[in-house]
């Protein structure tokens, strides 16, 4: 037995053209919607390095800023110090001026006396 071919109609032949064409035109769409999908992961991507770098150099403007602190507080606890040594040498000046004076001050009445 042999199978002869079954005309088609044309209408049959329109039907599959039209669904080739339609299948083709999907997968176009699919192409363009999935380049348009890589194009945006891409530069998501981009953002999310960007982000990264600006935490980085956020994380060591804080440590700069920490150490900065630091050095500062150092600083003004040596100012302190400084100037309680000045204020110690500057009791002991007048200390030594008041003994001074008050010594003067007892001997010439007592050749007075």
């Amino acid at each position: 037995m042999s199978s002869t071919p079954t005309p088609f109609d044309e209408t049959d032949i329109t039907n599959y053209q039209q669904s080739l064409e339609d299948s083709i035109s999907n997968i176009q769409i699919e192409s363009e919607f999935t380049g348009d999908i890589d194009a945006k992961n891409q530069e998501l991507i981009e953002k999310q390095m960007r982000q990264k770098q600006q935490m980085n150099e956020i994380e060591e403007k804080n440590k700069l800023i920490l150490t900065r602190s630091r050095m500062l507080q150092l600083s003004q606890e040596k100012n302190i110090y400084k100037k309680k040594i000045i204020y110690t040498l500057i009791a002991i000046i007048f200390l030594i001026l008041i003994i001074t004076l008050s010594t003067y001050v007892y001997f010439s009445k007592k050749k007075s006396a």
